[in-house]
């Protein structure tokens, strides 16, 4: 009788431990099975704000469903889609080739932008929104870095104090935009010098702008202006584009004062993309269930939500297309 005890203590302890092993595989390869209904979403700085807005509308209509949405950079978003941990990835940027071979399928939600941002109290700041910079000019500060002071950008030899760059150290798409509007280039490009500091997310970059008097960087447009004034935030003014290059900001390109201006530009293509650009949803291989359903509606009664949150809707000439996407 003892030793039949033994043997059955011995079989479970063996089963308990062939437990333990197969839960730890499962859950290290992110496999653990989501809940019925919740929906995960992670990834775009850029898009975090909006998802948030859309998840509280949802769950409005639908109690039952519950949606978990936590920000980290495209690059984050893009690799939970790929690991199938995320229902949902949020990307600011276009998907690879190599992505879509992966069963990467995408949708674009929203239109937005990347701006030029500097510290209200820069030295030379009534030069530059009188002027603007031009695309030649911003490319040889953050990839070449061959404009080292402020005076050298403006022609003005009596100032000599030095400019100070930031960029982005997380994968985004916020730097491959704005590497694509300097010319063909990618976040890679962006020098690893001492004179450019890189800084995580879009909060530490507008905080870095804000705090420098001699600072320029580039941020989504949602963390550039305030949601309850519609205006910059303090400490940050936007650096106007000098998009036909003829040394002074035209009416029809002074439009930073104000985050519906902005918005207005982006739908009516006067902001060029980039740095406007389209705003995507990842999944991996197909839209299914509730998730299918929470992407379809946003590309719906979704869309009424945008403008009001500082984004552009998808462009009429291709919502279609991504309704088409998203039935599979």
């Amino acid at each position: 009788m003892k030793n039949k005890e033994q043997t059955q203590k011995k079989m479970l302890a063996i089963i308990a431990i062939i437990t333990l092993i197969i839960i730890g595989i499962v859950s290290n390869c992110g496999c653990v099975e989501k809940s019925e209904n919740t929906i995960k979403v992670s990834g775009a700085y850029s898009l975090y704000p909006m998802m948030v807005v859309w998840a509280q509308e949802y769950q409005k209509l639908h109690p039952d469903i519950k949606i978990d949405v936590t920000s980290g950079g495209a690059g984050k978003g893009m690799a939970d889609a790929l690991a199938g941990s995320v229902d949902l990835g949020m990307v600011s940027r276009d998907v690879t080739p190599a992505e879509a071979g992966q069963g990467i399928i995408a949708v674009a939600v929203v239109k937005d932008a990347v701006l030029a941002t500097i510290n209200t109290a820069n030295p030379v700041l009534d030069k530059i929104l009188e002027n603007g910079l031009t695309k030649q000019q911003l490319r040889e500060i953050f990839i070449n870095y061959s404009i080292p002071t402020w005076g050298q950008l403006v022609n003005d030899t009596t100032n000599t104090d030095p400019i100070k760059a930031f960029s982005r150290s997380d994968p985004c798409g916020a730097a491959e935009t704005w590497a694509k509007y300097l010319g063909d280039y990618t976040q890679d490009d962006f020098p690893a010098i001492e004179e450019i500091t890189k800084v995580k997310g879009d909060d530490s970059m507008s905080k870095s702008i804000a705090g420098d008097p001699l600072g320029i960087g580039y941020s989504n447009v949602n963390y550039i202006y305030s949601n309850t004034t519609n205006r910059p935030k303090e400490g940050i003014i936007v650096i106007p584009l000098d998009l036909n290059e003829n040394g002074t900001i035209d009416p029809e390109e002074n439009f930073y004062e104000n985050r519906d201006d902005v918005v207005n530009a982006e739908i009516n293509d006067i902001l060029p993309s980039p740095p406007a650009r389209l705003v995507y949803l990842v999944t991996l291989n197909d839209f299914t269930g509730i998730t299918k359903d929470f992407v379809a509606w946003i590309l719906g009664d979704g869309q009424q939500y945008t403008f009001s949150n500082g984004y552009g809707p998808v462009p009429s000439d291709i919502l279609d297309d991504q309704l088409q996407i998203v039935e599979g």
